[in-house]
């Protein structure tokens, strides 16, 4: 907790008073006992930063001074400031969740009367986006580009493992076991925890880092800050980078490689059970998802089953 409060987003929060500070303690210390992880705590102040920078001065001013001053018509102002700023609709019900949680909490504790989320009335209808996996081609052209060891088990860890950006940037050497050629995933989104396993070429890429990096606590330390591990934003600016020197048109975040790490094992035959283990879902809704993009086994699977289908009703394509 101690490190979340001097963190960058901590000290970027646009509070005014001891009283919304307070607040803000008291609910991130109710979910740090109710061991949410770390990055969803950093998480709620991104939000509530995200809240407040698109709120006019004075209704900053109010806001930021007591969170229970935060009316119905602050959160439509904030809907219609981050949607001229071409905020995603995600991004922004993402951000409205967690708002609500956080006033469920003040409500409780009798600060707040009224919760000024009102679903009908702020939720943001998002179409059901498919998953964006990067095309094989583009993949093994992003590799060709990529010479640094680091980058590369960044890279690897996220194609081969179906790692989350967040969860390569935390891991730790003490999380991966070579022996048993598996890593260690805890306190995953959804507090999920999960083993999953080290192909031949991510093997050899970790054991080639950890000759240059097994001092440091984490796989990737940060250059800049000591004690840290590299960030979101870092990786996001590495796969721009490469994604630039590759010549590659089309934009891809470094998560569409866990996405691809999905759809190749769905091709491969890889039921949805097991992937689901392995992506580190809650529900296997999350995991149906992708069933819309492995046409290779579906297709494949349809045309055994239709040869056996055939062969039982064998005279019906007549002569």
């Amino acid at each position: 907790m101690d490190s979340l409060f001097s963190s960058r987003f901590w000290k970027k929060l646009p509070l005014t008073s001891a009283t919304s500070k307070h607040q803000l303690i008291s609910y991130l210390s109710l979910l740090h006992a109710r061991n949410y992880a770390p990055s969803t705590l950093s998480a709620l102040l991104v939000a509530i930063n995200r809240f407040l920078l698109n709120l006019s001065e004075p209704r900053r001013m109010a806001v930021g001074d007591n969170f229970a001053n935060t009316s119905a018509s602050d959160v439509d102002s904030f809907i219609e400031s981050a949607k001229s700023k071409r905020l995603s609709p995600s991004t922004i019900n993402i951000t409205l969740s967690s708002l609500k949680e956080f006033f469920d909490f003040l409500r409780e504790a009798g600060q707040m009367q009224l919760q000024p989320v009102i679903r009908r009335r702020h939720r943001l209808f998002v179409p059901s986006a498919l998953p964006k996996p990067m095309p094989e081609s583009d993949i093994v052209q992003l590799f060709k580009v990529i010479d640094s060891i680091r980058d590369r088990l960044i890279f690897l860890l996220m194609l081969r493992c179906g790692l989350r950006v967040s969860e390569v940037c935390h891991l730790t050497w003490s999380d991966v076991d070579f022996h048993a050629a598996t890593i260690r995933i805890n306190n995953s989104k959804g507090q999920v925890d999960r083993i999953v396993y080290i192909a031949p070429d991510l093997e050899k890429s970790l054991r080639s880092w950890q000759t240059r990096c097994s001092s440091t606590q984490y796989l990737f330390p940060s250059r800049k800050v000591e004690s840290a591990s590299l960030t979101r934003g870092d990786l996001g600016w590495l796969m721009n980078k490469y994604l630039r020197l590759a010549d590659i048109q089309l934009h891809y975040s470094p998560h569409c490689l866990r996405h691809s790490f999905a759809t190749q094992l769905l091709n491969a035959g890889v039921s949805l059970e097991v992937l689901k283990e392995l992506m580190g879902h809650r529900s296997i809704q999350m995991t149906l998802r992708y069933t819309k993009l492995y046409e290779s086994t579906k297709r494949q699977q349809y045309d055994e089953a239709m040869t056996r289908i055939e062969k039982r009703q064998s005279n019906l394509g007549g002569a």
